[in-house]
């Protein structure tokens, strides 16, 4: 074995390595199959996806609860002490209907319409 593998070794160091690109030339990357066209997107914000073992998911609706409760316990904190300066603090929700992208307030209006057509129905019965 040990000669084969002294043999092979001389072979692979003299064999000639050519380069794999001409110079000046780059690889380029090619678009994933499946896009089709269509741009990739940027994802803004944090993505929290929950865990999928419930005793970690307990955990984490707790923190979940308590980071809410600290977050609502600060935007107080910081408003009074706004006010006792004189000035106003304003917590930014999220935009008025009017300004809410089309897509969501057409699923939001379905939803809405069921719920009215059954609380019509129930009150006809």
């Amino acid at each position: 074995l040990s000669d084969n593998r002294r043999a092979s070794d001389s072979l692979i160091s003299q064999m000639p390595q050519k380069p794999l690109l001409k110079p000046g030339k780059k690889i380029e990357k090619k678009q994933a199959a499946n896009r089709h066209g269509k741009t990739a997107t940027t994802r803004k914000g944090k993505f929290e996806k929950p865990p999928k073992k419930s005793n970690e998911l307990v955990k984490f609706n707790e923190q979940k609860e308590l980071t809410k409760y600290i977050n609502a316990n600060n935007e107080s904190n910081f408003a009074t002490i706004a006010q006792q300066k004189g000035g106003k603090l304003k917590a930014l929700n999220a935009p008025p209907p009017a300004l809410a992208p089309k897509d969501k307030l057409k699923k939001k209006g379905k939803a809405a319409d069921d719920a009215a057509k059954d609380s019509m129905s129930e009150d006809d019965e």
